[in-house]
């Protein structure tokens, strides 16, 4: 428990309606795409269409169709929970807002705080198991607001995660000349300023963190040339995984195995889940 409160790096705050909490458990859920996106969902100026967009998006811990079977912890404002499909890892989790928001970089403080927290007590989690995390975040289709603002965690090997920094300043760099359109610079080391001093509100970007520290953010140009799934390729990549594995979609696993993963996973969380500190 003192773990779990040592990541507790604010106040105490009133604990999200029960009734959230109560759909957990014993619903079917629908599923979201392999990329995240919500072609149609529309734009936040209207209350009906912001309605519509949270009941299209499977995200939004309000849907009855969000895959709450596959949640973990439940914050204020924010949520932990495994992926639909097969992960890229054991260990590969999201964090991931309540609400619909786009990015990391525009939500409220109380929203970073909590996302921060979740980071900080996966980090002493995964510590204990030898390995490192890297954090992975791809905002798209802004204009639109299609997709939820969500954080993969990937946990590494920590001789693994040590490379992490080269491989993906390398692959941003060679990857540059395609996508850029402008001469300004597009690889941003993200540890002097973090990302909120790199990068502007509104814009698109692919941000990679190691740890709490340092990271880089791209800010991305040609969003019709850039891959959602670009992140998630190069770890793939610094696994060597097989060709096959690296540009395959994703599968989706079985509901027994997704039943232990969730199991395994939450019995590994249990003394670092900051959020038993909220009321």
């Amino acid at each position: 428990m003192r773990r779990a409160h040592d990541c507790l790096s604010w106040g105490k705050r009133k604990r999200q309606e029960a009734e959230n909490i109560k759909l957990i458990q014993n619903k079917q859920y629908g599923r979201a795409d392999d990329e995240y996106d919500f072609e149609d969902g529309p734009c936040r100026k209207s209350r009906k269409k912001v309605a519509t967009q949270q009941e299209r998006c499977l995200f939004c811990f309000e849907n009855p169709n969000q895959p709450k079977h596959l949640v973990v912890s439940i914050a204020n404002f924010t949520y932990l929970m495994l992926p639909q499909w097969q992960p890229v890892v054991p260990g590969h989790c999201f964090i991931l807002p309540m609400q619909h928001e786009s990015a990391t970089r525009s939500v409220d403080n109380y929203v970073w705080e909590e996302i921060r927290n979740f980071k900080k007590c996966l980090i002493m989690m995964f510590a204990k198991q030898g390995k490192d995390l890297v954090f992975l975040e791809t905002v798209m289709g802004l204009a639109q607001q299609r997709r939820h603002c969500l954080i993969e965690c990937i946990p590494l090997p920590q001789k693994i995660a040590k490379q992490a920094p080269l491989y993906f300043k390398k692959a941003i760099e060679e990857a540059e000349h395609e996508w850029s359109q402008h001469n300004a610079k597009k690889l941003i080391d993200t540890s002097v300023k973090g990302l909120r001093g790199s990068v502007p509100k509104d814009f698109p970007y692919f941000h990679v963190e190691f740890g709490l520290n340092s990271g880089f953010v791209h800010v991305i140009d040609n969003e019709m040339q850039f891959k959602s799934t670009f992140g998630l390729d190069v770890i793939r990549g610094m696994l060597r995984l097989p060709e096959e594995e690296v540009y395959r979609r994703r599968r989706h696993e079985s509901a027994d195995a997704k039943r232990q993963a969730v199991a395994n996973f939450a019995r590994d969380w249990e003394s670092f889940d900051w959020t038993k500190q909220l009321d």
